[in-house]
Protein backbone atom coordinates (compact mmCIF):
# COMPACT_ATOMS: atom_id res chain seq x y z
CA UNK A 1 0.00 0.00 0.00
CA UNK A 2 1.21 3.27 -0.72
CA UNK A 3 2.26 5.58 2.10
CA UNK A 4 0.70 8.78 1.94
CA UNK A 5 2.33 11.64 1.37
CA UNK A 6 1.67 15.52 2.57
CA UNK A 7 2.19 18.77 0.43
CA UNK A 8 2.85 21.82 1.96
CA UNK A 9 3.61 25.48 0.72
CA UNK A 10 5.27 27.55 3.71
CA UNK A 11 5.79 31.03 3.28
CA UNK A 12 9.38 31.57 3.99
CA UNK A 13 10.82 34.68 5.02
CA UNK A 14 14.29 35.63 5.84
CA UNK A 15 14.78 39.36 6.98
CA UNK A 16 18.13 39.22 5.26
CA UNK A 17 16.31 38.49 1.88
CA UNK A 18 13.67 38.87 -0.48
CA UNK A 19 10.23 39.90 0.55
CA UNK A 20 8.29 37.06 1.94
CA UNK A 21 7.26 34.17 -0.86
CA UNK A 22 5.94 30.65 -1.18
CA UNK A 23 8.56 29.77 -3.56
CA UNK A 24 9.05 26.27 -1.96
CA UNK A 25 6.39 22.98 -1.49
CA UNK A 26 7.98 20.28 0.59
CA UNK A 27 6.65 16.59 0.21
CA UNK A 28 6.78 14.56 3.65
CA UNK A 29 5.39 10.61 3.69
CA UNK A 30 3.17 10.70 6.65
CA UNK A 31 1.92 7.82 8.42
CA UNK A 32 -0.96 6.98 10.96
CA UNK A 33 -1.87 9.64 13.87
CA UNK A 34 1.12 12.07 12.19
CA UNK A 35 0.02 15.57 13.49
CA UNK A 36 1.63 18.84 11.40
CA UNK A 37 4.43 19.65 14.10
CA UNK A 38 5.87 16.15 13.17
CA UNK A 39 5.91 16.87 9.38
CA UNK A 40 7.30 20.35 10.20
CA UNK A 41 10.00 18.85 12.00
CA UNK A 42 10.86 15.99 9.60
CA UNK A 43 11.27 18.69 6.98
CA UNK A 44 13.25 20.63 9.21
CA UNK A 45 15.80 17.31 9.94
CA UNK A 46 15.62 16.09 6.38
CA UNK A 47 14.67 18.59 3.77
CA UNK A 48 15.67 21.79 5.15
CA UNK A 49 17.70 22.88 8.37
CA UNK A 50 16.45 26.50 7.75
CA UNK A 51 13.12 26.51 8.27
CA UNK A 52 12.14 28.22 11.36
CA UNK A 53 9.44 27.84 13.47
CA UNK A 54 8.68 27.27 17.45
CA UNK A 55 7.27 24.22 19.07
CA UNK A 56 8.36 23.35 22.85
CA UNK A 57 5.49 20.78 24.77
CA UNK A 58 4.06 19.01 21.76
CA UNK A 59 0.90 18.31 24.04
CA UNK A 60 -1.21 21.58 23.53
CA UNK A 61 -0.18 23.24 26.54
CA UNK A 62 3.06 25.65 26.20
CA UNK A 63 0.95 27.09 22.90
CA UNK A 64 3.96 27.97 20.94
CA UNK A 65 2.82 25.95 17.79
CA UNK A 66 0.33 28.47 16.69
CA UNK A 67 0.50 29.15 12.68
CA UNK A 68 -2.23 29.66 9.96
CA UNK A 69 -2.98 26.49 7.63
CA UNK A 70 -5.12 26.57 4.95
CA UNK A 71 -6.79 30.04 6.18
CA UNK A 72 -7.22 28.53 9.63
CA UNK A 73 -5.42 29.38 12.84
CA UNK A 74 -4.54 26.25 14.45
CA UNK A 75 -1.77 24.70 16.97
CA UNK A 76 0.06 22.44 14.54
CA UNK A 77 0.78 19.85 17.38
CA UNK A 78 -2.81 19.34 17.50
CA UNK A 79 -3.46 18.97 13.61
CA UNK A 80 -4.09 15.52 12.30
CA UNK A 81 -2.17 15.47 8.44
CA UNK A 82 -5.09 12.97 7.80
CA UNK A 83 -7.34 15.99 7.21
CA UNK A 84 -4.63 17.54 5.16
CA UNK A 85 -3.70 14.82 2.49
CA UNK A 86 -6.62 15.54 -0.13
CA UNK A 87 -4.58 19.32 -1.68
CA UNK A 88 -1.70 21.40 -1.27
CA UNK A 89 -1.50 22.56 2.26
CA UNK A 90 -0.39 26.22 2.39
CA UNK A 91 1.27 27.67 6.21
CA UNK A 92 1.89 31.11 7.18
CA UNK A 93 2.81 32.75 10.10
CA UNK A 94 0.45 33.99 12.65
CA UNK A 95 -1.40 36.94 11.20
CA UNK A 96 -1.01 41.01 13.15
CA UNK A 97 2.35 39.81 14.40
CA UNK A 98 5.24 41.11 12.86
CA UNK A 99 7.38 38.44 11.18
CA UNK A 100 10.98 37.23 12.92
CA UNK A 101 11.25 34.11 10.21
CA UNK A 102 9.24 32.07 8.34
CA UNK A 103 6.77 30.68 10.57
CA UNK A 104 8.67 32.73 13.69
CA UNK A 105 7.00 35.65 14.62
CA UNK A 106 7.55 38.75 17.47
CA UNK A 107 4.97 38.04 20.27
CA UNK A 108 7.00 41.01 22.48
CA UNK A 109 3.70 43.04 22.48
CA UNK A 110 1.25 40.45 23.07
CA UNK A 111 3.66 39.92 26.40
CA UNK A 112 4.00 43.60 26.97
CA UNK A 113 0.17 43.85 27.64
CA UNK A 114 0.21 40.77 29.68
CA UNK A 115 2.90 42.28 32.15
CA UNK A 116 0.56 44.78 32.52
CA UNK A 117 -2.41 42.91 34.15
CA UNK A 118 -0.10 41.42 36.82
CA UNK A 119 -1.24 38.06 36.22
CA UNK A 120 -1.18 36.65 39.65
CA UNK A 121 -3.43 36.42 42.53
CA UNK A 122 -3.45 39.88 44.63
CA UNK A 123 -4.84 37.99 47.89
CA UNK A 124 -7.22 39.51 50.28
CA UNK A 125 -6.00 40.04 54.10
CA UNK A 126 -7.28 37.02 55.94
CA UNK A 127 -6.77 36.15 59.39
CA UNK A 128 -3.20 34.18 60.47
CA UNK A 129 -3.82 30.63 60.40
CA UNK A 130 -7.13 30.81 57.52
CA UNK A 131 -7.08 30.12 53.97
CA UNK A 132 -8.61 31.57 50.99
CA UNK A 133 -11.84 29.62 50.16
CA UNK A 134 -14.11 30.29 47.16
CA UNK A 135 -17.63 28.45 46.52
CA UNK A 136 -17.95 25.82 43.64
CA UNK A 137 -20.22 28.14 41.79
CA UNK A 138 -17.30 30.84 41.96
CA UNK A 139 -15.13 28.25 40.64
CA UNK A 140 -16.89 27.49 38.04
CA UNK A 141 -17.17 31.00 36.91
CA UNK A 142 -13.46 31.38 36.70
CA UNK A 143 -12.77 28.26 34.99
CA UNK A 144 -13.34 29.31 31.25
CA UNK A 145 -10.50 31.74 31.68
CA UNK A 146 -7.75 29.57 33.43
CA UNK A 147 -7.59 27.42 30.35
CA UNK A 148 -5.62 29.97 28.17
CA UNK A 149 -2.15 28.61 27.25
CA UNK A 150 -1.12 32.22 25.93
CA UNK A 151 -0.98 31.26 22.05
CA UNK A 152 -1.69 34.33 20.70
CA UNK A 153 -4.26 32.63 18.19
CA UNK A 154 -7.19 34.77 19.41
CA UNK A 155 -5.29 37.82 18.68
CA UNK A 156 -4.48 36.57 15.01
CA UNK A 157 -8.09 36.61 14.59
CA UNK A 158 -9.29 39.88 16.21
CA UNK A 159 -9.92 42.80 13.75
CA UNK A 160 -9.73 45.03 16.46
CA UNK A 161 -5.78 43.54 16.82
CA UNK A 162 -5.00 44.05 13.75
CA UNK A 163 -5.86 47.83 13.54
CA UNK A 164 -4.12 48.61 16.86
CA UNK A 165 -1.76 46.71 17.97
CA UNK A 166 -1.80 48.58 21.93
CA UNK A 167 -5.34 47.04 22.11
CA UNK A 168 -4.91 44.70 24.89
CA UNK A 169 -6.64 41.80 22.78
CA UNK A 170 -8.90 38.89 23.46
CA UNK A 171 -6.38 36.63 25.76
CA UNK A 172 -5.10 40.02 28.12
CA UNK A 173 -8.92 40.67 28.79
CA UNK A 174 -9.71 37.45 29.33
CA UNK A 175 -7.01 36.80 32.03
CA UNK A 176 -7.82 39.91 33.48
CA UNK A 177 -11.04 38.80 34.31
CA UNK A 178 -9.66 35.68 35.27
CA UNK A 179 -8.58 37.94 38.16
CA UNK A 180 -11.58 40.28 38.47
CA UNK A 181 -13.91 37.44 38.85
CA UNK A 182 -11.98 35.97 41.11
CA UNK A 183 -13.25 36.19 44.69
CA UNK A 184 -10.10 35.94 46.62
CA UNK A 185 -8.64 38.92 44.68
CA UNK A 186 -8.58 42.13 46.20
CA UNK A 187 -8.47 44.48 43.41
CA UNK A 188 -11.97 44.55 41.90
CA UNK A 189 -13.09 47.71 40.35
CA UNK A 190 -9.10 48.64 40.40
CA UNK A 191 -8.34 45.87 37.72
CA UNK A 192 -10.60 47.56 34.98
CA UNK A 193 -9.75 50.90 35.68
CA UNK A 194 -6.84 50.39 32.84
CA UNK A 195 -9.19 49.18 30.11
CA UNK A 196 -11.87 51.78 30.30
CA UNK A 197 -11.06 52.94 27.15
CA UNK A 198 -10.34 51.95 23.48
CA UNK A 199 -7.03 49.94 23.61
CA UNK A 200 -9.30 47.79 26.71
CA UNK A 201 -13.13 46.38 26.47
CA UNK A 202 -13.77 49.14 24.59
CA UNK A 203 -11.94 48.13 21.55
CA UNK A 204 -13.48 45.09 20.86
CA UNK A 205 -15.52 44.81 17.81
CA UNK A 206 -17.78 41.28 19.92
CA UNK A 207 -17.23 39.38 16.81
CA UNK A 208 -16.55 36.38 18.48
CA UNK A 209 -13.36 35.76 16.19
CA UNK A 210 -11.57 35.11 19.32
CA UNK A 211 -13.60 32.57 20.53
CA UNK A 212 -13.93 30.61 17.50
CA UNK A 213 -10.62 29.59 17.05
CA UNK A 214 -9.67 29.53 20.76
CA UNK A 215 -7.70 25.65 20.53
CA UNK A 216 -8.80 25.54 24.78
CA UNK A 217 -12.60 27.60 24.36
CA UNK A 218 -11.90 30.04 26.00
CA UNK A 219 -14.69 32.33 25.64
CA UNK A 220 -13.09 36.11 25.68
CA UNK A 221 -16.06 38.07 24.56
CA UNK A 222 -17.55 36.93 27.39
CA UNK A 223 -15.09 37.93 29.66
CA UNK A 224 -15.44 41.53 27.81
CA UNK A 225 -18.84 42.10 27.92
CA UNK A 226 -19.02 41.35 31.49
CA UNK A 227 -16.38 43.68 32.54
CA UNK A 228 -18.22 46.49 29.89
CA UNK A 229 -20.92 45.43 32.52
CA UNK A 230 -19.79 45.96 35.20
CA UNK A 231 -17.40 49.41 34.36
CA UNK A 232 -21.24 50.90 33.82
CA UNK A 233 -22.08 49.77 37.00
CA UNK A 234 -19.98 51.78 38.33
CA UNK A 235 -20.72 54.29 36.28
CA UNK A 236 -23.99 54.61 37.41
CA UNK A 237 -23.34 54.20 41.17
CA UNK A 238 -20.89 56.95 41.26
CA UNK A 239 -23.47 59.49 39.59
CA UNK A 240 -26.16 58.27 41.58
CA UNK A 241 -23.83 58.97 44.87
CA UNK A 242 -23.06 62.09 43.58
CA UNK A 243 -26.44 63.06 42.69
CA UNK A 244 -27.77 62.40 46.24
CA UNK A 245 -24.70 64.16 47.52
CA UNK A 246 -26.01 67.30 45.90
CA UNK A 247 -29.36 66.74 46.84
CA UNK A 248 -28.84 66.84 50.62
CA UNK A 249 -26.51 69.65 49.90
CA UNK A 250 -29.28 71.72 48.25
CA UNK A 251 -31.95 70.54 50.87
CA UNK A 252 -30.06 72.34 53.78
Amino acid sequence: MKTPVLLLKIKRYDPKKDPPSWDTTFEVETKKGMNLLEALLRIQDEQDGTLSFRYSCRGAVCGSCGMKVNRKLVLACRTPVEGLLNETTRIEPLPFFPVIRDLMVDMSIFFEHYKKIEPYLHGKSIPAGREYTMTEDERKKIDPYIQCILCGICSGACPAFGRDSQFWGPAMLAKTYRFFADPRDRREKEILNPLNNHHGVWGCNTVFQCVKVCPKEVPPTNAIVNMRREILRYRLASFFLRFSSLCRSSSK
